[in-house]
């Protein structure tokens, strides 16, 4: 084995065009090089500095070549690139293109990379970086017989990932599952001493007009009757439809002045990115306003038990309408705010919020409001009418309260399943450094490259999230590399 500058067997193609000569040429560009190695074209002009590409050339990304994104342009054309990128001649018969790329994902290129730019892959990397770099260098034929055992562990690794994005699919199906199972009635059973939701509505409109006397809260349009036609299923015995706007009040943001914005206060202004899902985050792009402009504006104050939506986002993605009701722990912190576009549900009486909240995320309620979506091409809106108008399955007050724990503990099992998807991720992006790491740690010359060994004939249970690895790879060999992929998780930590 020998010690090589990259140099030796990569050589820059320095062609560079202006935007002027660029455009007038005629070339397609090359838009990206994803992570799999494949070229995308693109004819869109250019107004920066490019790189000429020629046939045969090996193209880098600078950004993001550890992840992947280099390839070889086989096109008969020549094509364009932005500065970004890098193009190279390279000599076949000495190195193994793939053999390189699978070189400069490993742990063991980012740290050479680091003793030469001092600042490692998140510098953009430019051939003045990469070339004279010196690795150890196996003959063509050692190249060769550890790229085909490196792809062998690659493939099973791929389907292992595919495995685990599908089950990160499934658990958000199964917490949608339990949200329907829930809102039609079926996740626990009536109990027929409960007092029925009929009397509940009573109560609560009782209450409501009480309010509108003593002028706490103001009178609202009425709300039509649902029709059948708006009933997507029928309700158990005791439960009732009724209209959000029947049993909660809407509170709208307010458009905060950003030149009234001050330095970090006690006071949190709540804008869209702030609200996700059960989340609150605040330590996202946080505004602050001071304690006069926050007494100015205190009818959009946000109270515990407050339900937050968002009402914008990008049409046809269901990027919003995330909700999320606000505890104790939420406010102990600062005093919150409502910004527009982020609407507050505030439930008039004898409604759980966590019940109104949980429903909220059911698929029966978001194929029905963002029915209403309007907007732009690119932006889409819900309007507070068309919130209030939702129709809303409601149960008697303690059945609410047997469904809030019933979803909170099959939910606190999804929360387990999606921890141990992202375990199984993270564990599959070491087991392939510790193959990388085996692949390419310095060798004996007189040494045959050895990476993996197969038991093709084993069968795999398919019940195991990494069974299609482990079924394949020689159980010492297995034991190996597990244990390499612990060190380097020890590592980075």
């Amino acid at each position: 084995m020998k010690t090589v500058k990259i140099s030796s067997f990569l050589k820059e193609r320095k062609i560079k065009l202006k935007p002027q000569a660029a455009n007038c040429s005629g070339l397609q560009r090359i838009e990206k090089i994803d992570f799999s190695g494949k070229i995308y074209l693109s004819p869109v002009q250019t107004n920066t500095d490019m790189i000429l590409v020629k046939s045969g050339d090996l193209v880098i990304s600078g950004i993001n070549v550890e992840k992947g994104a280099l390839a070889i342009y086989t096109g008969e054309e020549d094509v364009l690139a932005s500065i970004h990128y890098s193009a190279y001649e390279f000599d076949a018969e000495k190195i193994d293109i793939d053999y390189l790329k699978w070189f400069l994902k490993s742990n063991i290129f980012r740290k050479l990379l680091l003793k030469q730019t001092g600042s490692g892959i998140k510098k953009e990397i430019k051939a003045k970086h990469l070339l004279p770099i010196e690795i150890q260098l196996p003959s063509l034929k050692q190249q060769h017989e550890i790229v085909q055992q490196i792809q062998g562990v690659a493939n099973y690794i791929e389907e292992v990932n595919r495995q685990i994005q599908q089950q990160a699919k499934y658990a958000e199906m199964l917490r949608q599952s339990i949200l329907q199972q829930a809102v039609e009635g079926k996740l626990c059973e009536q109990d027929p001493n409960d007092e029925p939701a009929s009397v509940l509505l009573e109560k609560i409109k009782a209450e409501k007009e009480r309010l509108i006397s003593e002028k706490k809260i103001k009178k609202q349009k009425s709300l039509p009757p649902i029709s059948e036609e708006e009933k997507p299923f029928a309700l158990p015995k005791g439960w009732e439809w009724c209209r959000l706007g029947e049993i909660c009040q809407f509170v709208g943001g307010f458009a905060y002045k950003s030149n009234r914005y001050s330095k970090r206060s006690s006071n949190l202004i709540i804008r869209l990115g702030n609200v996700k899902n059960d989340r609150l985050l605040t330590e996202i792009n946080p505004v602050y306003i001071d304690d006069v402009y926050a007494n100015e504006t205190d009818q959009y104050k946000i109270n515990i038990d407050d339900i937050l939506v968002t009402m914008t986002g990008t049409r046809g993605k269901r990027d919003y309408f995330y909700s999320h009701c606000i505890t104790a722990d939420d406010l102990s912190s600062y005093n919150l705010f409502l910004n527009q576009r982020v609407g507050c549900l505030r439930s008039i009486a004898l409604i759980l919020p966590a019940y109104l909240v949980k429903f909220l995320k059911s698929q029966t309620i978001l194929v029905y409001i963002f029915a209403t979506e309007t907007g732009t091409a690119n932006q889409g809106n819900i309007g507070s009418g068309n919130i209030m108008m939702i129709p809303l399955p409601i149960a008697p007050l303690k059945e609410q309260r047997r469904i809030v724990e019933k979803i909170d503990a099959l939910f606190l099992l999804c929360d387990e399943f999606e921890h141990n998807i992202s375990e199984a991720q993270r564990f599959s992006t070491q087991l392939m450094e510790a193959v990388l790491q085996e692949a390419f740690s310095v060798q004996e010359a007189t040494k045959s490259a050895q990476v993996i060994e197969f038991h093709p004939d084993q069968t795999t249970p398919e019940t195991e999230l990494l069974a299609a690895a482990r079924g394949k790879i020689r159980e010492d060999t297995w034991e190996h590399l597990r244990k390499r992929a612990l060190e380097i998780a020890n590592e980075e930590s």
